[in-house]
């Protein structure tokens, strides 16, 4: 299908299609369209012929939207319409409301369909539209979005203003929050190294969950700006020791601070499969890791470690347990399954 082309194959996007809602919204867009579509086989939309509701005059009704949002094009008159609407809606919202559908990650979703950075931004900084983004799932749709397109500090922004918000009362909600740490770990200066240290400590601070995932992001950081005792501390925060990310990482920690015993014994635990590691078949041993350890044992000239590792990696190889992934495609591997429905208050 066209979703599973689009955000399946696209490893920069940290969150897959289903995870997003993007298919779900992708399979509605597809039967909207058949819905409208007329005699000449085009459809016989609202964005271009006005049969749903272009009279910004009188109230715009939620089928309305819902159909404006899945007919519209990517056409500057078409992305117009659709946000004229959305002030209206969201106006007529704040005066009187019915019913618990939020129009947020819907209208995200079509933004991100249509890849519109630019677009994603504007409208979350739009005060006609304050209230309608606030759900978190929106501001993961969005934060997605820019991560894909490279826009990471833009990313950075948007979270800055989430956590300004405090939706539900927390600062720090979750994917978000590995989002962050994700544009962090790709701007990788000393600044945002920094900040993310300084973030993940805030939210520990207040009894705020860090993902996995985030705080793997925070660790490569760590690692690249030669703080493998951070890295350490912070991969200590996750009781998922055994993930490929996880190991990798700490293994690369250890070997930067010359640990090579303590770098060894996981290897043979590993090897001897005392170890149970989440790798679904997959080898998961990075060229990265076995560079630092190398480069460990070249510092420390110690001749008798070297044979060692040169046995263990033949063990590795002999098992597939070596990978030629890089460590930034395993960390951007996109999570896929799907969450529980939050387009609902």
């Amino acid at each position: 299908s066209i979703y599973f082309f689009l955000f399946f194959t696209d490893t920069r996007s940290l969150y897959g299609a289903s995870f997003l809602g993007l298919d779900k919204y992708l399979e509605q867009r597809e039967r909207t369209r058949q819905q409208f579509t007329g005699s000449k086989g085009d459809p016989q939309i609202a964005v271009s012929n006005g049969t749903v509701a272009t009279n910004l005059r009188f109230d715009i009704f939620t089928e309305d939207l819902k159909h404006v949002v899945c007919l519209c094009e990517d056409k500057e008159e078409d992305i117009d319409l659709v946000i004229r609407m959305m002030k209206r809606f969201n106006q007529q919202n704040k005066e009187l409301r019915f019913g618990t559908f939020v129009f947020g990650p819907v209208a995200l979703r079509l933004f991100y369909h249509l890849r519109k950075p630019d677009i994603v931004v504007q409208v979350l900084k739009d005060e006609e539209l304050d209230g309608f983004f606030d759900q978190f799932s929106s501001y993961q749709i969005a934060m997605d979005l820019l991560f894909k397109e490279q826009r990471y500090q833009d990313a950075l922004d948007v979270f800055a203003s989430i956590q300004n918000k405090q939706l539900y009362g927390t600062k720090y909600p979750r994917e978000c929050m590995v989002l962050a740490l994700a544009s962090c770990y790709k701007l990788n200066t000393r600044q945002h190294y920094e900040y993310a240290v300084r973030l993940v400590q805030e939210a520990r601070s207040v009894g705020a969950l860090v993902l996995r995932k985030g705080l793997a992001f925070a660790a490569a950081l760590a690692i690249n700006h030669n703080e493998p005792k951070v890295a350490m501390e912070l991969l200590a925060l996750t009781a998922q020791l055994n993930y490929i990310t996880v190991l990798n990482l700490r293994m690369m920690a250890l070997a930067d601070l010359d640990r090579l015993e303590d770098v060894f014994l996981t290897l043979r635990s590993i090897v001897h499969q005392d170890v149970p590691v989440h790798v679904n078949g997959r080898s998961f041993f990075l060229p990265r890791k076995v560079m630092k350890v190398e480069q460990s044992l070249e510092r420390l000239g110690d001749k008798e470690k070297a044979h060692i590792f040169e046995q263990m990696k033949r063990a590795l190889k002999e098992n597939n347990h070596l990978s030629e992934k890089s460590l930034d495609e395993l960390l951007c591997q996109p999570l896929q399954q799907r969450p529980f429905n939050r387009d609902r208050d």
